[in-house]
C-alpha cells in the first residue's frame, strides 16, 4: 500500500476537525449565544404544521381558532375596540362574520378578539413611549425585516425575543387565503392575488390609533389585504382608517405590483420602491436620519438591532442580484444583518421566516429562524 502524501493527510485532519466543529455548533439550544457570521444550533420546530380549512365552512374555522392562545387585553382597551367592530366589517365582512362566530363559541364579545389580536402591538409602543418620557430617547426599536418582489413574491423574517421561539408554527389554510393564527386571528399571509407582511413601526412613525372613531384591529387589515385582488384595491378599502399603533404592511400582488404602506392615525403613507422591489424595516426616514446625526451608523445599528443596516441589505440586494425568487428571498433571509440569532446575550432573534408566492399560490414558512431549519410549502 503507497502512502499517502502530507498533504492529503493534512486535508483529512482539516476535514475532521472542520466536522468536529460544525457537531459542537450543531449541539448549541435555543437559547445559547452564538456565533455572528456562523451560527448553527439544533432547530426548534423542523416543519410547519398545517391546518387545512379546504372545502371546510367558516364555522368549523371559527371552531380551530377559538381554542387557539392568545395575548389578554385588559377591559379599557376592549372597550376601546368596540368602534372597531363596523370598522371591521366595512373592510373585511367575512372575515370579520367569522371571528362573530368564534366569539359565540368562547362566551366573550367580538370586541375582544379584535383587542386581543392588536395587543401585542399596543404593548411594546407603549414601552417605547415610557422610554422617550422617562429617558427623553428611544432605547429599542426592534422588529422584522420585509421584501416585495416586483413577480408577486413577498416575505419576512418574523423577529421577536426569543421566548417567542415554540414548536408549534402554524399555517391556516382555506380555498382563498393561507395565513399565519396568531392570538386565533389573521397574520401574516396571502389570498389568491395579494401577499401580506408587516414591520412593527411604533409612536416614532405617527401617532397612536386607540380611541379613535376610525380604528380597524390588525388582523382585519391582513383579511382585507388577501381578500384583495389587487394591492390598489386595498389601498381603496383600507384608505381613511388607522390601526392601534403604527405599522407599516409591506405587499405584492399577483399583476407584479409592490409597495410597502404605513398606516397610522395621522394618515397612510404609499411606498413604492423601485422596479425591481422594495424592503422595510422599523424605521421611517426621518427617524433613520436623526439616529443617524446624532450617533453615527454602528452605534445606532446597533442600538436598533440593525433596523438600518437591514433595510438597505434589501435594497443592495434588489441593486445587484441577478434573479428575484423565492429561492433568493429565502438566501436573503438567511444572511447578516437581517437574519438574526442570539448573540452576546441579545435575545431578540429570527424565530420564523415566510415567502409567500402569489403568482404561482404557494407560501413557504419556516418554523423556526431559517438559518437552522428548512421552509415547508404549501399551495392552493
Amino acid at each position: 500500500m503507497k502512502n499517502l502524501p502530507s498533504y492529503t493527510l493534512k486535508a483529512s485532519a482539516a476535514i475532521l476537525l472542520m466536522s468536529a466543529a460544525n457537531l459542537a455548533l450543531a449541539a448549541n439550544k435555543p437559547g445559547d449565544d452564538l456565533p455572528y457570521f456562523n451560527a448553527q444550533r439544533t432547530t426548534a420546530q423542523p416543519s410547519v404544521e398545517v391546518a387545512d380549512f379546504t372545502g371546510k365552512s367558516q364555522q368549523q374555522l371559527a371552531t380551530y381558532l377559538a381554542e387557539q392562545p392568545r395575548e389578554q387585553a385588559p377591559q379599557n382597551i376592549i372597550n376601546s375596540f368596540k368602534v372597531a367592530v363596523e370598522n371591521n366589517r366595512k373592510i373585511a365582512p367575512e372575515y370579520t362574520a367569522m371571528m362573530e362566530q368564534q366569539a359565540v363559541i368562547r362566551g366573550v364579545p367580538v370586541e375582544q378578539l379584535f383587542a386581543e389580536a392588536s395587543m401585542t402591538d399596543w404593548a411594546v409602543n407603549q414601552k417605547i413611549i415610557k422610554s422617550m418620557q422617562q429617558q427623553q430617547t428611544v432605547k429599542d426599536m426592534n422588529g422584522c425585516t420585509t421584501v416585495a418582489f416586483k413577480n408577486g413574491i413577498v416575505g419576512q423574517t418574523n423577529d421577536l425575543a426569543i421566548a417567542a421561539l415554540s414548536a408549534n408554527t402554524t399555517i391556516v389554510k382555506t380555498d382563498d387565503v393561507m395565513f399565519l393564527p396568531t392570538d386565533g386571528a389573521h397574520f401574516q399571509g396571502m389570498g389568491k392575488h395579494v401577499g401580506i407582511v408587516i414591520n412593527f413601526l411604533g409612536v416614532t412613525a405617527g401617532e397612536d390609533g386607540l380611541g379613535r372613531s376610525n380604528l380597524v384591529s390588525t388582523d382585519a387589515i391582513f383579511a382585507a389585504a388577501t381578500g384583495a385582488k389587487s394591492i390598489q384595491d386595498f389601498i381603496t378599502t383600507i384608505e381613511g382608517y388607522t390601526s392601534i399603533t403604527p405599522l407599516n404592511f409591506t405587499l405584492a400582488d399577483d399583476q407584479g405590483n409592490h409597495a410597502a404602506i404605513r398606516i397610522h392615525a395621522d394618515g397612510m403613507e404609499l411606498l413604492s420602491g423601485n422596479e425591481r422591489g422594495i424592503g422595510h424595516a422599523n424605521h421611517t426616514e426621518q427617524f433613520k436620519q436623526t439616529m443617524l446625526d446624532n450617533m453615527g451608523s454602528f452605534k445606532a445599528n446597533q442600538a436598533f438591532f440593525n433596523t438600518f443596516a437591514r433595510e438597505q441589505a434589501v435594497f443592495t440586494f434588489l441593486d445587484y442580484s441577478p434573479e428575484l425568487s423565492v429561492e433568493s428571498m429565502q438566501w436573503l433571509f438567511n444572511k447578516k444583518p437581517i437574519n438574526l440569532s442570539k448573540y452576546q446575550g441579545k435575545d431578540f432573534v429570527t424565530v420564523e421566516a415566510m415567502v409567500f408566492d402569489v403568482k404561482n399560490g404557494c407560501a413557504y414558512v419556516s418554523g423556526d429562524n431559517p438559518r437552522f431549519t428548512s421552509y415547508s410549502k404549501t399551495c392552493f
